[in-house]
């Protein structure tokens, strides 16, 4: 074996050696980026899920606004309908009455 074959030869195993290096830091760095793009998916999952509660427990409190606004609103109609019905009794006695008094 002459020198220069040795020296070829450990050259060859400190390539092999960094390629290997490097096909681990490779490899390691795509787990931990995997693992950051789960933890991500899961966070984005997590704020998603909460929106939509959110969102749901607007949506409810909305309807019951409506449906108070709605029944007020209602409320307010049959207390006018019962002034008007009132107004046209007490003008319906005063017709009444003026025209007694003036026959």
């Amino acid at each position: 074996m002459s020198p220069s074959s040795g020296d070829g030869e450990a050259t060859t195993r400190q390539l092999e050696a960094a390629v290997v290096a490097m096909r681990d830091a490779l490899e390691l760095a795509q787990r931990e980026a995997d693992d950051r793009l789960q933890a991500e998916r899961a966070r984005a999952s997590a704020e998603a899920d909460q929106l939509r509660a959110m969102i749901a427990e607007l949506r409810r409190t909305l309807e019951e606004q409506q449906e108070r606004h709605d029944a007020e609103l209602q409320e307010q109609r049959r207390q006018a309908a019962e002034e008007a019905r009132q107004l046209q009794g007490t003008i319906r006695t005063m017709r009444e009455q003026l025209g007694g008094e003036s026959g």
